[in-house]
């Protein structure tokens, strides 16, 4: 099983320097919650001969062991004996020994290990962000000298994936982005019970300003509701609807510092901004009228999933994916009700939000490894035809059919070169297979963490074709071909690469504005201050330069052009 860090000891964790962490000892993966029922029947079984395809037969190097850490979705446990892990040691003669963290708790453990310089084999790392103050080779490898020795796929796949150098550190390649294909587009969306919103008489509201007055109606038809729902505190609420309410907090979930603003064609650091304040007002008097959770700043992802998949919530802006697994839970107690995505609602004068789109979290190589070249070929193979199967799809015979040969090699790794060369329709689950999954409260998370595969676990490119396997027939077709429609969608902004000395100084100032900011936030939404004591938090933080803090990260913007 996966080793996995408490957060009791991340805590004691946190106190340690150099000497050493211990991370947290082995516990059963979390059990599923009670399954529903199907949503469609399983596909028939046809047997099929597999086609001609170029699979590689399994080798027999050396095994040697690596490390690697990531956050750990609750959605998704981490299995270390996993199918897929063990097809991976069988292919590769590299065991991975997987060091998992609470997802809310690693951002923090990942800035201990690198501030420590006991980095694992292979960190996860979700943008050059989090690298920023220990970009050195000392600390962790650069990526490239390595490629070039020992990985030609992966030298094809940088090379012909332009938006890498928005990925580096003062110029240098310290982590591999991942890629995704084969997916629909997807994009924190507004969520709503539309099956309530039906029983009431009322139209899907068009702004936030309606969504307001219609939650208060909902509130009143269905009394013990909570209204707005959210995971993971005030930051992520505020980071996820921050863009689409004219502002911002972060460049990504996991970085809650300026935003890059597509109508200003800049960087901002959004609270020291009128619309951030104007955000802050809207949820203060959400949270007074009773239609905000109470608990919103304290809710976890499994207790934020347990309230919608229960009734409990009528509104969330988050992944458009979830609707599957709450429609699965909530129609064990109602077969009518339903959760469903709207276009994006309008703020004031804004009518705007991000998608997934662009490059995503990948791997980053710690120095002390003993095997550098072992992992970057681990990784040179996760990008063959053979290795993107297995670990988005797991085992052929023992989870998937070919429907289509495989190809030798992958000729261009651009999202649609590899949708060419590995389309969708490849490779079809078994039905066996199908048929188990079809009665998880969510289906190919579950799926993915049983045979350790896609991209919550270990991998390199993302193959979406599996994701949308149990999908409802129908209404999540309708619910995706919307998002397609909503033009008012952009990518979320990545940071561009900082120089040493501006990297120094966007440190303090990042540490600075937090310890005003943050606290800030809550105290407005509850109603403990005003907007004018907001306002005066506002002058302080760019005292202590928010503003430089956005002039620095714009010159480096402009550096790229």
């Amino acid at each position: 099983m996966a080793k996995r860090v408490t957060r009791r000891e991340f805590i004691q964790g946190a106190a340690l320097t150099a000497a050493g962490v211990a991370l947290g000892a082995c516990k059963p993966a979390a059990t599923p919650t009670p399954p529903p029922a199907p949503t469609k029947a399983p596909p028939a079984a046809v047997p099929t001969k597999a086609p001609p395809t170029a699979v590689p037969p399994p080798t027999k190097p050396p095994i040697v062991e690596i490390t690697l850490s990531r956050y750990e979705h609750p959605a998704q446990p981490i299995r270390e004996n996993a199918p897929g892990h063990l097809a991976i040691t069988e292919h590769t003669g590299v065991k991975v020994k997987f060091s998992v963290v609470p997802q809310a708790d690693y951002a923090q453990k990942q800035q201990l290990w690198l501030s420590t310089k006991q980095v694992p084999d292979l960190l996860h790392v979700n943008s050059p962000d989090q690298l920023r103050d220990f970009a050195k080779p000392d600390i962790i490898l650069p990526i490239m000298p390595l490629v070039d020795k020992y990985a030609p796929h992966l030298k094809q796949y940088i090379e012909q994936n332009k938006e890498m150098k928005k990925y580096t550190n003062g110029g240098v390649l310290y982590y591999i982005p991942a890629v995704l294909f084969n997916w629909k587009k997807l994009a924190p969306m507004p969520l709503i019970r539309k099956d309530l919103l039906d029983k009431a008489g009322l139209p899907e509201p068009k702004s936030m300003e309606e969504l307001f007055e219609t939650l208060k109606e909902l509130k009143k038809a269905n009394p013990g509701t909570l209204g707005i729902t959210c995971r993971n505190g005030t930051k992520w609420l505020l980071v996820t609807i921050g863009y689409p309410m004219g502002t911002g907090l972060g460049a990504q979930q996991w970085y809650y510092g300026p935003y890059y603003d597509h109508d200003l064609k800049r960087w901002q650091y959004g609270p020291i901004h009128p619309e951030f304040a104007d955000m802050l007002d809207y949820f203060a008097k959400a949270y007074k009228e009773g239609i905000l959770d109470p608990d919103f700043a304290a809710t976890t992802t499994d207790q934020w999933h347990q309230k919608n998949s229960a009734g409990k919530g009528l509104f969330s802006w988050d992944n458009m994916s979830f609707l599957v697994r709450w429609n699965l839970a909530i129609r064990q107690q109602d077969p009518s009700a339903t959760w469903g995505a709207m276009p994006t609602l309008s703020f004031k004068k804004f009518h705007r939000g991000y998608d997934y789109s662009g490059l995503y979290d990948g791997w980053a190589i710690g120095a002390n490894t003993k095997y550098p070249d072992r992992v970057i070929q681990l990784l040179d193979w996760m990008v063959t035809p053979f290795g993107i199967d297995l670990t988005n799809w797991g085992i052929e015979g023992k989870h998937f059919t070919r429907k289509k040969p495989l190809p030798e090699k992958i000729d261009d790794y651009t999202e649609a070169g590899l949708v060419k060369a590995l389309p969708k329709d490849r490779n079809e689950l078994l039905p066996e297979v199908w048929k188990e999954y079809s009665t998880k409260s969510d289906p190919f998370r579950t799926y993915q963490s049983d045979v350790g595969v896609g991209q919550l676990d270990f991998n390199q490119i993302y193959d979406h074709s599996v994701i949308y396997l149990w999908d409802p027939p129908g209404e999540m077709d309708a619910a995706y071909a919307m998002l397609a429609a909503d033009t008012v969608l952009k990518p979320r902004g990545r940071q561009p690469s900082l120089e040493p000395a501006e990297s120094e100084r966007v440190k303090k100032i990042q540490a600075d504005c937090e310890a005003i900011m943050y606290p800030a936030f809550d105290k407005v939404i509850l109603g403990q201050w005003t907007l004018s004591d907001y306002d005066k938090a506002v002058q302080e933080a760019k005292k202590a330069g928010a503003e430089d803090w956005e002039k620095i990260l714009n010159e480096a913007e402009a550096r790229l052009a």
